[in-house]
């Protein structure tokens, strides 16, 4: 009964610290997949306490097929053999929350699955009390690689220190009878410590939560997999798609027209606006944003027509998108697809649009955090006339209504022009300013108004980027589907005011065909009037599998090459045993080989099944094991150990007989032992750690 106590809290202690890392994932597979690590480890555990050479095998082979359970659920896009591979690299450059594939989830499972079965093995041995310290090395390794946390975790914190508690308790019971595994006062004083130090340690990261200090997030030690993609500069793609505006890019169908943001551009070095870098793999849902204001439900599917390269169109407030695999920048929400667009696929997205109230934009403030001294960064250059036509268009006010103001000096005083000479950098933004109209002043197209409009922003203090996206429109009479053309691309810049977030500003001049626009600082979001519009029908569309995922099950070579690791291991352990049989039977010097002997006959003991009390004599050992494969006791043997062992001078005369003795007797145990035992014989690890 001791036995299923300390098992059942080993299993949960492995729960608890394994699933320290599962609230960083989507949804509850994770946790799940987690649990059923620690509940099979226990059980092969179990199942193996009487045939303890078999413990090897069946954990590698339990092992694996939680792996390969896992791999038909939640396959990753290059099989299960690379997820393997790169399992912490998989893990540690994914975006929380971490999509739930094979290759996400491999590292943590494994972990969990050693931990219960490294924690079960030390318990059965002399030094039981260390059965703690697997799970809590498991639980500091989770949280080191959870990263930012949904929840604090405190259920699983408690629950990892009740059941540490629990061990500590079973372990002693389970060997009262034997006296050298007892807890020593000060390993018991280290091992309290370790429980109270988890206590706290673990509890850190939730009190922390939503303090101004986090935890550190290993992620932004790592780079991550995906970088920007390769493909012309989305500005520079503005002018293009206006030679041919009938060009259909995407097909929409939302409930609400919506504008959908394609790439976000957030650094600026004097040349022109860049894109984020580097992305990091990320599950299709997104973890929720604490808003400060009201928001908007957007729900879309949308359908490449003949869009093109890595950036993926998505709503501002993206809470979920299914249908294809996506790599992410946390900072700005740019989203790119890993392997790049293509025509025909669909995906659906879900978003939570900000709609702030004009009384919240209005006292709106700019943001003193350090994190946002790069949206206000202006490097070195030939600024020309910029700070001060900046002061001169925005005027006086609170932020947002020099940010409105600034906007409204730019539409009144500049023209739009789709011939006008493209670029982003400062010599395009002076030109655009400040030149004569012969030499290209005074016009521009989006890509001119929205980058302008950032470096005055930024020249003012605000922070301020530059976004590349589609125009929100309503779809045709009778219609519930939007095609959205190439016309339809523009650039825009946002400002940052807390606690609103990013604003994003309409900043175009009207094109000449246009009619003039009543509101100063018209906002590319869902407007009130769209609103009131029935809501078109949805139509159940089947989600798109993801790249590189065909969910087929797992490949036929997979379960062909499942028993080559079980008969390596298997193998190793054999010729470990016999090198170290022989290295015991062949010593340099007679008491060598007296020692090597006896230290086999204790094991052939042990592996037999026979009862040996650590505080018997030896003349007590040797007669149990006489008993046992009832055969006379070996005298000489016992004489010549006691001699060897305990006498002032030792004696070796007659070490030749004993050490053959004890080998006839190490045989005989063999043969008198039962089929299984027999046959697992030199396959038992356990001799090794002996």
């Amino acid at each position: 009964m001791n036995q299923l106590v300390l098992a059942v809290a080993i299993a949960t202690a492995g729960v608890a610290a394994g699933g320290q890392i599962a609230g960083g994932y989507v949804g509850d597979l994770a946790f799940w997949a987690i649990a059923a690590a620690a509940v099979g480890a226990a059980l092969v555990d179990q199942v193996t306490a009487r045939h303890r050479a078999l413990t090897i095998p069946a954990n590698m082979v339990g092992l694996l097929a939680v792996l390969l359970t896992l791999h038909r659920l939640v396959p990753a896009p290059d099989g299960l053999l690379d997820a393997l591979l790169h399992a912490g690299a998989r893990l540690l450059t994914s975006a929380t929350p971490i999509p739930p594939r094979v290759d996400t989830l491999a590292l943590p499972v494994m972990a969990t699955w050693i931990a219960v079965a490294t924690s079960g093995a030390l318990a059965r041995g002399r030094h039981c009390g260390t059965a703690v310290v697997p799970p809590v090395l498991l639980a500091c390794a989770m949280l080191a690689m959870a990263g930012p946390r949904r929840d604090p975790g405190y259920l699983l914190t408690a629950l990892l220190v009740a059941a540490l508690t629990v061990i500590l308790a079973a372990t002693r019971t389970a060997r009262a009878p034997h006296p050298q595994p007892r807890l020593s006062r000060l390993g018991a004083t280290i091992l309290l410590a370790i429980v109270l130090a988890t206590a706290t340690g673990l509890l850190t990261p939730g009190l922390l939560r939503n303090a101004t200090t986090s935890p550190p997030d290993l992620r932004t030690m790592v780079l991550p997999p995906v970088q920007a993609p390769n493909q012309v500069h989305p500005l520079s793609l503005l002018g293009r798609w206006q030679a041919h505006p009938e060009q259909p890019l995407l097909a929409v169908d939302s409930n609400r027209p919506v504008a959908l943001r394609w790439a976000v551009l957030p650094d600026f070095d004097g040349k022109g606006w860049q894109p984020a870098a580097s992305y990091l793999a990320a599950g299709g849902d997104r973890a929720p944003r604490q808003l400060a204001v009201a928001a908007e439900s957007v729900r879309a599917k949308v359908v490449v027509v003949g869009l093109t390269g890595g950036w993926l169109p998505v709503p501002d407030g993206l809470d979920r998108i299914s249908g294809v695999s996506i790599a992410i920048d946390e900072e700005s929400g740019s989203v790119v697809v890993p392997g790049g667009l293509r025509a025909g696929q669909l995906y659906e997205v879900e978003a939570a649009v900000p709609a702030p109230t004009p009384a919240q934009l209005l006292t709106a403030q700019i943001p003193t955090s350090p994190t946002f001294d790069r949206y206000r960064e202006l490097p070195p250059g030939n600024t020309g006339p910029i700070f001060s036509l900046a002061l001169d268009g925005a005027g006086d006010g609170l932020p947002f209504q020099q940010a409105t103001a600034l906007a409204t000096w730019l539409k009144r005083n500049y023209r739009y022009d789709p011939l006008a000479p493209g670029g982003s950098g400062y010599p395009s933004i002076v030109r655009f300013l400040a030149a004569k109209p012969q030499l290209g002043g005074g016009r521009g197209t989006s890509e001119q108004f929205a980058a302008a409009y950032a470096v005055l922003a930024r020249a003012l203090g605000i922070p301020a980027r530059v976004v590349v996206g589609f125009d929100s429109k309503a779809p045709k009479a009778g219609s519930t589907i939007t095609t959205i053309t190439a016309g339809d691309a523009r650039a825009w810049p946002e400002v940052y005011l807390e606690p609103v977030g990013w604003i994003p500003m309409d900043v175009t001049a009207p094109r000449a065909s246009d009619k003039p626009e009543t509101s100063p600082a018209p906002q590319p979001t869902p407007s009130t009037a769209a609103s009131t519009l029935p809501a078109p029908a949805v139509p159940d569309v089947p989600t798109v599998e993801m790249e590189g995922g065909d969910g087929s099950g797992v490949p036929w070579w997979c379960l062909a090459l499942l028993p080559i690791p079980v008969a390596g291991a298997l193998g190793l352990i054999v010729l470990l045993r016999l090198h170290r049989s022989r290295r015991r039977r062949t010593g340099l010097d007679d008491l060598s080989r007296l020692r090597g002997a006896w230290a086999e006959l204790l094991d052939a003991a042990r592996l037999a099944g026979i009862r040996i009390l650590p505080y018997w004599t030896v003349g007590a050992t040797v007669a149990a094991m006489s008993t046992a494969v009832a055969t006379a006791p070996a005298s000489h043997l016992v004489v010549v150990v006691n001699r060897t062992w305990y006498a002032a001078r030792p004696d070796t005369d007659g070490v030749a007989l004993a050490v053959t003795q004890a080998m006839d007797l190490v045989r005989g145990i063999r043969r008198n032992a039962s089929r299984l035992r027999r046959f697992l014989w030199w396959l038992d690890p356990r001799p090794l750690w002996w």
